[in-house]
């Protein structure tokens, strides 16, 4: 009687620690989970404000430039050296 008492008492303890582990588990699983979740999205933040300062930089020359083609000398300078347009009584000469 002593042994079958023993055994279940064993049998017993060995099934809970079992449950214990398990629950162990997965909570460290889950905990684990939650972490690199959250580092994953410290990463993009890190990427995206690098994004956005480029993209403020790029903001403020194209707000420049617009600014600048309000002038309609700066425009008729521009037309002349991107576009090769010419002014009354001007040649056009390419110098290479």
């Amino acid at each position: 009687m002593a042994k079958a008492k023993k055994s279940k008492k064993t049998k017993r303890i060995m099934l809970i620690t079992i449950f214990c582990l398990c629950v162990n588990s997965y909570i460290l699983y889950s905990v684990g989970s939650v972490f690199k979740d959250v580092y994953l999205k410290k990463l993009e933040k890190k990427e995206l404000s690098a994004q956005l300062i480029a993209l403020q930089d790029e903001e403020k020359k194209l707000q420049a430039e617009a600014s600048k083609l309000q002038d309609p000398s700066y425009i008729a300078k521009y037309a002349r050296e991107k576009f090769l347009y010419s002014g009354k009584n001007e040649y056009i000469i390419k110098v290479r």
